[in-house]
């Protein structure tokens, strides 16, 4: 299906009540364009949506699950995916969405889309987004075959993490106020553009054409490059570059229901699942055994064996966003963290040793050499990044082969010689 994609990611903290009927609002307020027939946690979708009755929709909204979806499919299909992470995670809040490209039959829904566009970016204060037909983004964005990102890892298409660099310049570009001040509001004001606007917030919507089905025009495309060269190339994917470093703004994400900036540095969950990690290295065996059990497939330690793990772990998370919240889960993250760390030593010839990352915050983590160079490698840390970011690149698996092969440890001193 070709459709019109809005992505709109956000800082902020979105998971409260008032948030949710303020969404609804917005929705209900472009009537039969936006409005959708049915929602759930995840695909099919199966509770029908009443605006006049939110009380389900508001249990999902407000529960740890993180991801809505919301879908319609007359006249044409339309879906929405909303998903609010805890800022513990320091993970963008994002909707995500598509609309058929029949909709577009009347020019009058290009301008409603943009209005909507707007509504969203004022509610849910968002930090950067963009309108753009699928196949413009696929054409700026996916990769014909497997590549390597500039940390080594295996992607099939760029620009998806603001932290690694914005996407790209499409049809419609929102840039929040802290992208005005990273650029400089003087680049903004004199940036090319067929249109643009100073949003309320003090960001900005630029726009390359009058309709987003005009992305494959040569004035469009050479408007696009004018756009990126003025706000400065380095701060933008190329797909050309996929190992590109990019450039990035200071992130600083709210706290969960308390809007203020959220102190990250002093805390550590490794200090709730893992208090002691000299007795956790002592009880490896006993927590890898208790894994096996818990597994209806076999575990054997091999490296092939990471595969089953990063699917339980993406399937267990959709539900528990905070694993080290609630004691029961301890256990589980324990398990994981000593499995994977067992997978290296035993594949890779390593060892078990504790490091301090902070002061006082001591982590279990596995030293071994590769190509003769040491690596150290922290297992709770890597479990705890799938878990919370559920990003199959950042997987224990792909993690392992890229240790295998060196490129892991080539990007890293890359990094540290020419970079820090």
């Amino acid at each position: 299906m070709n459709y019109v994609r809005m992505v709109l990611k956000s800082m902020s903290d979105w998971s409260s009540v008032e948030k949710a009927r303020e969404f609804v609002n917005i929705l209900v307020s472009e009537k039969d364009f936006l409005l959708p027939e049915k929602f759930d946690r995840r695909e099919p979708e199966r509770f029908v949506f009443d605006p006049d009755d939110l009380t389900k929709f508001i249990e999902i909204w407000t529960s740890d699950v993180i991801g809505l979806i919301a879908k319609r499919k007359k006249p044409y299909l339309a879906w929405m995916m909303v998903e609010i992470w805890y800022r513990e995670a320091r993970v963008f809040s994002e909707i995500m969405s598509g609309l058929d490209e029949r909709y577009f039959k009347k020019e009058d829904n290009i301008v409603r889309l943009l209005s909507c566009a707007k509504c969203l970016y004022n509610w849910g204060a968002i930090t950067h987004g963009y309108l753009c037909h699928r196949k413009d983004w696929e054409i700026k964005n996916c990769f014909d075959a497997i590549t390597k990102d500039f940390r080594g890892r295996p992607i099939g298409s760029g620009g998806a993490r603001l932290k690694d660099g914005l996407p790209g310049i499409y049809w419609a570009n929102f840039f929040g106020p802290v992208y005005v001040e990273f650029f400089g509001k003087e680049k903004f004001l004199t940036v090319p553009a067929y249109q643009k606007e100073e949003l309320p917030d003090g960001g900005f919507l630029l726009l390359t054409a009058p309709s987003p089905f005009d992305y494959g025009k040569p004035e469009v495309r050479e408007l696009e490059k004018k756009i990126i060269d003025h706000l400065g190339r380095e701060a933008f994917f190329e797909k050309a570059y996929p190992r590109k470093i990019c450039r990035v703004p200071q992130f600083t994400f709210e706290q969960k229901a308390l809007g203020r900036p959220i102190e990250v540095i002093a805390y550590d969950p490794v200090s709730k699942v893992i208090p002691d990690a000299k007795r956790f290295i002592q009880e490896v065996p006993q927590l890898t055994e208790a894994l096996f059990e818990r597994f209806t497939e076999k575990l054997d330690y091999s490296p092939e064996s990471l595969d089953k793990v990063d699917d339980f772990i993406l399937k267990k998370s959709y539900r528990r966003p905070e694993p080290w919240a609630k004691e029961r889960w301890h256990r589980v993250i324990q398990e994981l963290t000593a499995y994977y760390g067992e997978v290296l030593r035993r594949n890779l010839r390593g060892k078990w040793v504790i490091k301090e990352v902070s002061e006082g915050i001591s982590h279990p983590a596995v030293v071994f050499k590769i190509q003769g160079q040491g690596q150290d490698e922290f297992p709770f840390t890597r479990v705890i990044k799938l878990w919370c970011e559920r990003e199959r690149a950042d997987g224990l698996a792909i993690r392992y082969h890229l240790f295998r092969s060196g490129e892991l440890g080539r990007v890293e001193r890359f990094i540290t010689k020419y970079l820090l």
